[in-house]
């Protein structure tokens, strides 16, 4: 699988130890140059949507959120253009060697069945196991963990992301656990031997600024809500149109 790593002009020492992280796992990979929204003009920026952004999250968006979310729909575009499934990295990941080489081979077994793994460490519980490994698992979420840090990614997933990206009201990441939105199955290895580093987010400041506006909280509620319900109903019927090998087991 080619494998790609999302990164900014300019980040040298985040594509240093990310080299390093990857080449410790024998992923021979290509880095991608992303959007960067502080300085490019790139036309995917103009695909934020402010207000239902703002009712979705309950904030502003910070800049960095597009550019991150232009970056990844990029490399989607590339998968579809391959029509091959890829692996996607961010410049910023941890790996513990042994444990990330099984779970790039569980990956590479099921991605064209899945659609969508992801190689990230979690803590979510809200899964069920659909394959299980001597000290791993691969699992289908119920409710898809945040992070966008490391995935196995199939060309129909891609274009059902792609599809449902008309217009940005979430982070990526936001938008890939709303299963509603794209309704795609999704995967994931626990434990997958993957995490996050500890170098500082370069996206900007995510916190809501100034007085709190009451009608925009209450539409955060209320859409909060609404995804709830809609990735349960989501789920369900993923219960009936999954093939049987990726079924919960009785």
């Amino acid at each position: 699988m080619k494998a790609y790593c999302i990164t900014l002009n300019g980040n040298c020492s985040r594509q240093i130890s990310t080299t390093n992280a990857l080449k410790s796992v024998q992923v021979d990979f290509e880095f991608f140059i992303g959007v960067d929204a502080r300085i490019d003009e790139h036309s995917l920026l103009t695909k934020i949507h402010e207000k239902k952004f703002l009712y979705n999250m309950g904030r502003a968006y910070a800049p960095g959120e597009v550019g991150c979310y232009a970056s990844h729909y990029l490399v989607w575009q590339k998968c579809v253009e391959l029509n091959e499934p890829i692996l996607v990295f961010e410049d910023h990941v941890d790996i513990e060697t042994d444990t990330f080489r099984n779970t790039l081979a569980i990956a590479k077994q099921h991605i064209e069945q899945c659609g969508y793994i992801r190689l990230q460490n979690s803590k979510n519980r809200l899964n069920y196991p659909v394959c299980k490994y001597e000290n791993q698992n691969l699992v289908k979420y119920l409710k898809v963990p945040q992070g966008t840090a490391g995935y196995a990614l199939s060309p129909n997933a891609a274009k059902a992301f792609i599809k449902h990206s008309q217009t940005f009201r979430h982070p990526v990441d936001v938008f890939l656990r709303n299963t509603w939105i794209h309704n795609q199955p999704m995967f994931g290895v626990n434990q997958a031997g993957m995490q996050r580093n500890s170098k500082p987010s370069i996206i900007g400041n995510r916190k809501h600024q100034g007085e709190k506006n009451y009608f925009v909280a209450s539409m955060k509620l209320m859409n909060k809500l609404k995804s709830m319900v809609l990735n349960l109903v989501t789920n369900i019927n993923h219960l009936f149109t999954l093939n049987k090998e990726y079924s919960p087991k009785l």
